[in-house]
């Protein structure tokens, strides 16, 4: 009885570990949302573990003593090796149901990423800049939601490009 019960605990916290290597907000998502759920359903489940996640990361940062520095800092444009070696950590973004999620990894040893812009175009193919404010320490990843973020047309979805990122010194 000793050794199911200690297995039946192995399998929870292998679960457990497993739900949350693909982040705070995939965890959250997989037990909101169900193949039968309408977008309006699926939208607001995203929004929820947006707000819940970013909870999240503020309490982790505040219980490290990193957050009241980071989020004070005066974030200003990365430089353009430093734009591509964070592009490059980072698979793409995705956008569903008009809204961009992209789970972001800072590979920047000295730098706190504040600001993320995502451009891409109107139904009247004018471009359009959406940017998100957030906190991502070194070593730390965030996941980036972007709500009503338009797909355009079906030819268009090209034009969905990280246009800047913004980051400050950590200090």
């Amino acid at each position: 009885m000793r050794r199911l019960l200690l297995a039946t605990l192995l399998l929870v916290s292998v679960q457990q570990a497993t739900a949350h290597a693909g982040g705070c907000f995939r965890a959250c998502l997989s037990e909101r949302i169900t193949s039968s759920d309408d977008d309006v359903v699926m939208r607001d489940a995203m929004r929820a573990c947006r707000d819940q996640c970013t909870r999240e990361e503020t309490a982790a940062l505040k219980a490290e003593g990193l957050y009241d520095d980071y989020a004070t800092c005066k974030p200003q444009p990365l430089t353009e090796d430093e734009f591509r070696r964070v592009r490059s950590a980072n698979p793409s973004f995705t956008v569903q149901i008009n809204v961009l999620v992209w789970e972001l990894s800072n590979p920047l040893p000295d730098k706190v990423i504040r600001a993320v812009e995502v451009s891409t175009q109107s139904m009247s193919l004018s471009d359009a800049a959406f940017t998100t404010r957030t906190v991502i320490p070194p070593r730390h990843t965030a996941t980036i939601v972007v709500m009503d973020f338009f797909d355009g047309y079906p030819g268009a979805r090209f034009a969905n490009k990280l246009t800047r990122i913004e980051a400050c010194p950590v200090k």
